[in-house]
């Protein structure tokens, strides 16, 4: 679309991190952690394409080619009245997850007009099942049957190092043979990013595959053919006023797959909220200081920290407490405990999974309501 900036903060305050909320403002100035959605079919500057890398072929990895001919049928290309922008199907009957910023103008409210044009030129209205403005996912519905969907990966499985190829529509480029999208292969970069300053999209895949303006809303897929991202946007360089190279952002598999149960139920997401502040992932060294199985990971409340009055207090969590679970969720990461809020919902009241000094301890704790 033609928006020019979305923000995007590492540093995290725990209860607008938990709500998993994409901030998107024009003109923003700031560092590193600002970041450029990259749905607007206009041309313009983008990252730059990262060099092929030969490497040897893992048990169920495809070549690029044929993870390019298995995808094609489901990455579709999304007109608006804003611009243009790249989803894919979910499911057979015609459900299609895109970015929310493809399919909002400036409004931020949904176009009233939004085509789906698949890769062999069918042309469907579609409607909105429903948007996640937070985490930048929409779900949208065409009326058709037996279309080919693609599948998710979860991010446990996704290795920093591991190849990836994005599809979209790059600049909404005309001409050339075949389907009219665009393919450019990486690496995953980075796991667990964050992808918002006000605490939004956490557990975002950082990727070197060339990502511009049009490839929003398009899949990042691993060579077994399977989505771990969904592309969404670019880094700005703020030495240059250009964007930084080999730095694309795609949401993480496991906030879409949460928020597309939700959006396909509800057609909302219902976030729970926890009510911390100052937290991190739990790394081996502290795991050992603080007597935690290391192969858990967990989610560290700062100890220098306070909790304030809220969900998270009121069941008994303290400041130096790790949080391994939430209502049967393992929260390994910040990433984790973000997707274990869209999972269980507001006024919910579930298990809380914590070490405390070496020790395992379960809290009952009632979910709160995010504010708006």
């Amino acid at each position: 679309m033609n928006r020019k900036v979305t923000r995007l903060a590492a540093a995290v305050t725990a209860s607008l991190a938990l709500l998993l909320g994409v901030a998107c403002s024009s003109g923003s100035e700031g560092g590193p952690s600002a970041l450029i959605p990259a749905a607007a079919g206009t041309p313009g500057q983008g990252a730059a394409p990262a060099t092929p890398r030969p490497a040897a072929r893992a048990a169920g990895e495809m070549s690029v080619a044929e993870v390019v001919r298995m995808a094609e049928p489901a990455v579709v290309k999304i007109t608006t009245s804003a611009g243009v922008g790249s989803g894919f199907v979910v499911d057979a009957d015609g459900y299609i997850i895109t970015n929310n910023h493809v399919i909002s103008g400036l409004s931020g409210r949904p176009s009233s007009t939004i085509n789906v044009i698949m890769s062999d030129g069918a042309e469907y209205r579609a409607a909105v099942v429903g948007t996640d403005p937070r985490s930048d996912i929409a779900l949208l519905k065409i009326e058709a049957s037996g279309l080919s969907p693609l599948e998710f990966a979860p991010l446990s499985e996704v290795t920093v190092g591991q190849d990836v190829v994005a599809i979209g529509y790059a600049l909404d480029l005309s001409g050339g043979d075949g389907p009219g999208f665009t393919v450019t292969r990486g690496i995953v970069s980075a796991k667990n990013r964050s992808t918002s300053e006000a605490g939004g999209t956490l557990g975002a895949i950082q990727t070197d595959a060339a990502i511009n303006h049009g490839n929003s809303g398009g899949p990042l897929l691993t060579l077994t053919g399977k989505v771990v991202g969904v592309n969404t946007s670019i880094a700005p360089d703020y030495t240059t006023g250009g964007v930084a190279a080999g730095i694309g952002f795609a949401v993480g598999s496991d906030m879409v797959s949460a928020v597309y149960e939700g959006l396909r139920e509800n057609g909302t997401v219902n976030r729970g909220l926890l009510g911390i502040q100052a937290f991190e992932r739990l790394l081996p060294a502290k795991s050992k200081e603080l007597g935690v199985p290391e192969e858990l990971g967990g989610v560290y409340v700062d100890a220098a920290g306070d909790i304030p009055d809220g969900p998270a207090r009121r069941a008994g969590l303290r400041a130096g407490d790790v949080i391994v679970g939430i209502g049967g969720t393992a929260t390994r990461n910040e990433a984790d405990l973000a997707v274990a809020m869209v999972r269980h919902h507001a006024g919910q009241t579930v298990d809380m999974e914590v070490y405390r000094g070496g020790k395992k301890l379960t809290l009952r704790v009632t979910l709160g309501t995010p504010p708006e």
